[in-house]
């Protein structure tokens, strides 16, 4: 016969041994929350941290339905991207109702309705890595706003209420999704075990705005932490009442290293990209280093929720290959 101590010993110990098999086996997939949701209403321009995001068959309502473009000599066009135009991280978009307001560096300000009429626009074809749209050229005086905030001739471009652009490659999966001026993606999604996995390789605090997430997680409870990296195999989440596939690694360019207070590349040896290529070439399909994953979701008009748990549905076995054709 066991002794109440024994018998309390023993308890104890089985107790132990589940928890820390149940906690190996949840640091692959363990149960999760939505710890921040992102918008960017203009493409190459800061994120709105927002509590909550409806969803549409393009992402999440308001996303990267407007962005900028540059004429040039020769009848060249330069798309702002945020790797080419770092000076636009300081224009700073708000919304309050359906209008979306610029303020600029000097302290000047631009309104425009979230979803414009567009009767009388030029019309302009808008051709993002091989995947076109036909945009909307949003007019004068949003030209001349923009021309002085970034310092060259720009123009605001209008995606339109149902404009999208094909999802090229094998990212769409069969399914045909659209997407708006996302670069390849509805959403990216980023967890806060990488983003400290990231920091410790740079030897600082990294922030999250320059690597422009749709949806940052973290875990739900201390008690089951989350492994840095494991979204690389990701292929199905729940959150809250969203289904939502990851289909393709995000791929990193030298838009992390923008220091987005000035406007401007930072200098030195110790920068972010570097520091995360020094073992995150892991995607067969680019020599550029991963964080994060693409997800598309068929449940529009749905919500998601900071705060939101989060579950992942289905773990692919390897790695996905990023394969969008350039």
């Amino acid at each position: 016969m066991f002794s109440r101590t024994d018998t309390v010993v023993i308890l104890v110990g089985l107790v132990s041994a589940l928890y820390l098999k149940l906690r190996q086996d949840w640091e692959g997939k363990p149960p999760l929350k939505v710890k921040k949701i992102f918008i960017y209403p203009i493409k190459s321009l800061p994120p709105i941290s927002v509590a909550q995001g409806t969803l549409d068959e393009r992402g999440f309502e308001f996303d990267r339905r407007f962005m900028l473009m540059s004429p040039l000599d020769g009848g060249k066009i330069k798309w702002n991207l945020v790797s080419n135009s770092p000076q636009n991280t300081r224009i700073i978009p708000s919304i309050k109702g359906t209008t979306l307001t610029l303020t600029s560096p000097l302290s000047k300000t631009l309104s425009v309705p979230l979803y414009p009429l567009t009767d009388g626009l030029k019309v302009v074809e808008v051709d993002l890595y091989n995947s076109k749209v036909e945009s909307f050229d949003m007019g004068e005086e949003a030209g001349a706003f923009f021309s002085e905030a970034c310092g060259m001739p720009t123009r605001l471009m209008y995606i339109g209420k149902r404009g999208s652009r094909p999802v090229l490659g094998s990212m769409g999966q069969g399914k045909d999704p659209r997407i708006a001026y996302n670069d390849h993606g509805s959403f990216m999604v980023a967890t806060t075990s990488s983003l400290n996995a990231l920091s410790k390789s740079l030897g600082r605090p990294m922030d999250i705005i320059p690597l422009r997430p749709n949806i940052l997680l973290e875990p739900a409870s201390f008690l089951f932490p989350l492994r840095e990296w494991v979204e690389d195999y990701w292929a199905e989440l729940r959150l809250g009442e969203v289904s939502m596939r990851l289909t393709s690694n995000c791929v990193r360019c030298v838009s992390l290293n923008i220091d987005y207070s000035t406007g401007k590349f930072l200098e030195g040896n110790n920068l972010p990209l570097k520091a995360l290529s020094k073992d995150r070439r892991v995607d067969t399909g680019s020599h550029s280093p991963v964080f994060g994953r693409y997800g598309f979701s068929e449940d529009s008009g749905k919500v998601i929720k900071v705060g939101d748990r989060v579950w992942v549905r289905k773990v692919n076995e390897e790695r996905t290959t990023f394969d969008w054709p350039y």
